[in-house]
């Protein structure tokens, strides 16, 4: 990591610890907004929320494939929850802002959601830049053409550049290109990786997968002692 003067953050379950519960809010309006706007019954709609998940990268990928769904739309339905669950983590941002080169935010939400989530951490003032959803006309990461707009948009040097990602898919594509990649896993419990059961599994999709440049369950000691 010597040789980095790019990094870059993905925001949810990432900067903050999946265990607090923010993204379990989520789920529940987007099954909710299921329900709604296909008139199907709360299981089906939750069932059909993570199928398209797992098929489309994202639910909102899958609804606007699948039924047309407006995007602005279902992103202010989904993130009108309460951003109490997320704490302040001064002691990350400073480790963050103490960083030598440019530091971005690389996100599947939209901007609303992303304000909201770093005023509730207090990094409102740390990042260069952000790149969210609606910049790459709702593609989400993990598509290469999405990572190729970021890299774009902010004209990255791809062997100065790292990445860190709760979702190890989503680490594939900027390995490819040169960037470093970081995996940041999470609490078993509340992991999103739908390869990923039990901890022996992680260390089998290191060995296995070939992108995963480094590991680590506490992203605030993991930039000390790189820094």
């Amino acid at each position: 990591m010597n040789n980095v003067t790019n990094w870059v953050f993905d925001l949810d379950n990432t900067l903050y610890k999946a265990e607090c519960g923010l993204f379990d809010k989520v789920h529940v309006l987007m099954g909710r907004y299921i329900e709604e706007k296909l008139g199907l019954a709360s299981g089906e709609a939750q069932a059909l929320r993570s199928k398209y998940y797992h098929q489309y990268g994202t639910t909102l990928r899958g609804l606007m494939m699948e039924h047309q769904i407006d995007p602005d739309d279902y992103l202010d339905y989904v993130h009108q929850i309460n951003y109490d669950v997320v704490s302040p983590d001064e002691k990350l941002g400073e480790t963050i802002k103490n960083l030598s080169g440019n530091k971005y935010i690389f996100t599947n939400a939209n901007y609303g959601h992303v304000e909201k989530v770093l005023d509730k951490l207090k990094m409102n003032n740390i990042f260069d830049g952000c790149f969210d959803i609606s910049e790459s006309d709702y593609l989400p990461k993990p598509h290469k053409d999405v990572y190729d707009a970021f890299q774009k948009k902010f004209n990255l040097d791809n062997s100065s550049t790292a990445m860190f990602e709760d979702l190890h898919i989503n680490l594939k594509e900027p390995h490819a290109m040169g960037w470093k990649t970081v995996w940041v896993t999470n609490n078993l419990e509340y992991n999103l990786n739908k390869d990923v059961n039990q901890q022996e599994d992680i260390q089998k999709i290191i060995d296995e997968k070939g992108y995963i440049t480094e590991v680590t369950d506490n992203l605030e000691n993991f930039l000390i002692n790189i820094n």
